[in-house]
This record gives structure tokens, C-alpha cells and sequence, in this order.
């Protein structure tokens, strides 16, 4: 019997076997011989390979120090020459007269004991001064130290503008304490008087000098009291008025009195009701007037209600009136 051909089926080749990598590298892609590699002597840890390091040549590290010096050195002429600006900017707008403020051009308010010049001599500012570098904090407490100011505002307007508001102590009368002090209002003594300085404002006694610094409610009241009755006698244009009373004494027990300037008169007062009591002492004096009986008074009380009590100085009595005589008012 014929066999039967059966063609073979083609096998396919073997696929290559990929060899191992030799020892002592690696090989580099496409074959060739391995790259190189170094190996590292010793023991232990430090067996092993490394790379080989890239060092910087001496041409690169001069050119690195020579840009860190030129860097280095325009920094610093650059500082200089930003505060070299800074500095003669500083010259300029100092001495700029765009923001110059001169003494004449200055607006002052609030003025009555105080001069123009007295106030801008205080405050530092006689001379021309710079706007911009002015503190207006020195110049208020300079202005401050004027015993006649109470308070002083300013204000700056650009570019060389500059006012000032001054509020002054108004004097209400002269206290004796261990010096003669003006005295506001509110009591508070603000200024001695200068050796021969001259007022003509009431003076006031019976008070220390920790009285007025207490300033408690009997003090306040007592004060109260003697304004209550300067303001009455202000009023009046006789020997009792206000300019013609050289004194005004307050005594915690019995009140006030006061010392007429032109006569001599005491006259005890008490506390208050005040313009009766000298509506009455007014008429008591017209009358003693009329009779003749005037001169020589001594002391008059109007502590009493409805009644006038006068007194003569001894030897001085008129033949008409004894001592101690009372009129009833």
C-alpha cells in the first residue's frame, strides 16, 4: 500500500533565550561591551559600586565668585545712592519754603491777657519752621506752660498753613494764701502775681492752700457764696461796690465780711440774702448822710434780719449817735 503524504506542519523557530547580564555591568542598549563601572575596595558597607562624581571645574567656580562680587557690589551702589537720595530729599523738603511756615502767616485765636508774641514765642514758633517735621505735640505742651492758658488747640492745614485756638483762664478774683494767686470760677488758683503786677479784682481771704487743693463741697459752697456776693456788689456803684471793696474774708463760723477800700468800713455779712441786706445798708447810709452822722464808721453788721447795726471808731462817734447805735431797715 501507497502511504498517504501528509505535509508537516512548520514549526516556528525557537525564541532566543535572553542571556544574563554579565557580571561587572551592565550592557548598554543594542549590545557592545558593558559600561564601565568601578568598584568601590573595603569591607562590609562600604563594598559596592558608585558612580563616578561630576566635579566643577576651577573655571566654573571663579566665573560663580566673580558674579557673587559684581552682584555684591552693585547691591551696595545702589544703597548708596537710594540713601544719598533719601538724604538730600530730606534737605530739600526741609528747606522747601512750598511747606515753610512763617510767624507772621500763623492765625492766633482766643487772645485777652496774652500778646501775639508771647504766644508764639512759648510755643517755639518766633522763627519759620517746617510743616512737615513741626510736632505740634511740643509746641501745645510749650504753650501749656504759660500759667494764663488753659487749653491750646492747633491746627495744620497744607501745605504751610498753621492756627491756633488758645483758651485762656478767666480771673475771677486774687485768693491770699502764702502768696496772692489769681483765682477762676471753679476755684482753682492758675497763676501767682508776679512782684508788682497790679489787679484790681476782689481780693479773697480765709482759705489755705489745702482748702482750694481739697476742693470738697464746703470749700466749693464757701466759694460760691463770696461770687454770689461779688456779683451783687458788682452791681452797685456806691463805696460798697465791688472795685471799692479791698477785701473779701470768709470765716466758716460766721461767714463774710468785707473791708471797704475808700472808708475803712468793715461790714459783717454773713451768708447769704445779699442783696437785701445791702438794699437796707443803703438806706441806713442815706440816711446818715442826711444827719450828719457818717464819718468816723468803724463797723457795720447786716448779719441780722430787718436790721442795721453801725459802730464808730473810738473818739470819732458824732454827738447825734453813740456806739453800737441799730437802725432797723
Amino acid at each position: 500500500m501507497r502511504k498517504k503524504y501528509e505535509p508537516k506542519r512548520p514549526v516556528a523557530p525557537p525564541r532566543p533565550r535572553t542571556k544574563a547580564r554579565p557580571p561587572g555591568g551592565a550592557r548598554p542598549p543594542g549590545g557592545g561591551k558593558p559600561m564601565a563601572s568601578r568598584r568601590v575596595k573595603g569591607k562590609g558597607l562600604l563594598a559596592g559600586r558608585i558612580d563616578k562624581a561630576k566635579l566643577p571645574s576651577v573655571g566654573t567656580l571663579v566665573k560663580k565668585g566673580v558674579k557673587l562680587i559684581l552682584v555684591g557690589i552693585f547691591s551696595f551702589a545702589l544703597l548708596a545712592v537710594l540713601t544719598v537720595a533719601i538724604i538730600f530729599g530730606y534737605m530739600y523738603i526741609n528747606e522747601s519754603d512750598y511747606f515753610m511756615v512763617h510767624p507772621q502767616s500763623i492765625l492766633i485765636t482766643g487772645l485777652s491777657k496774652l500778646s501775639r508774641a508771647e504766644v508764639l514765642e512759648a510755643g517755639g514758633l518766633q522763627n519759620s519752621l517746617n510743616n512737615l517735621t513741626l510736632d505740634t505735640t511740643k509746641v501745645i505742651n510749650n504753650l501749656k506752660t504759660i500759667p494764663w492758658i488753659e487749653n491750646a488747640e492747633i491746627s495744620q492745614t497744607w501745605p504751610s498753613g498753621l492756627s491756633l485756638n488758645i483758651t485762656e483762664y478767666k480771673p475771677k478774683a486774687i485768693v491770699s494764701l502764702q502768696h496772692l494767686y489769681f483765682i477762676n470760677e471753679n476755684g482753682t488758683p492758675f497763676k501767682k502775681l508776679d512782684p508788682g503786677e497790679i489787679s484790681d479784682l476782689p481780693l479773697i481771704s480765709g482759705f489755705t492752700v489745702d482748702d482750694l487743693s481739697s476742693s470738697g463741697p464746703l470749700v466749693s459752697d464757701a466759694l460760691a457764696e463770696i461770687f454770689a456776693l461779688i456779683d451783687v456788689l458788682g452791681e452797685r456803684d456806691d463805696d460798697y461796690a465791688t472795685a471799692n471793696v479791698a477785701e473779701f474774708h470768709y470765716d466758716p463760723d460766721r461767714g463774710l465780711t468785707l473791708f471797704a477800700k475808700k472808708t475803712g468800713v468793715q461790714i459783717k455779712v454773713g451768708l447769704g440774702g445779699y442783696s437785701k441786706k445791702f438794699w437796707r445798708l443803703g438806706k441806713v447810709m442815706n440816711h446818715l448822710k442826711k444827719e450828719g452822722l457818717d464819718e468816723g464808721l468803724a463797723y457795720v453788721n447786716l448779719e441780722y434780719p430787718g436790721r442795721v447795726t453801725v459802730s464808730y471808731r473810738p473818739g470819732a462817734a458824732p454827738t447825734a449817735a453813740a456806739p453800737g447805735r441799730e437802725r432797723r431797715g
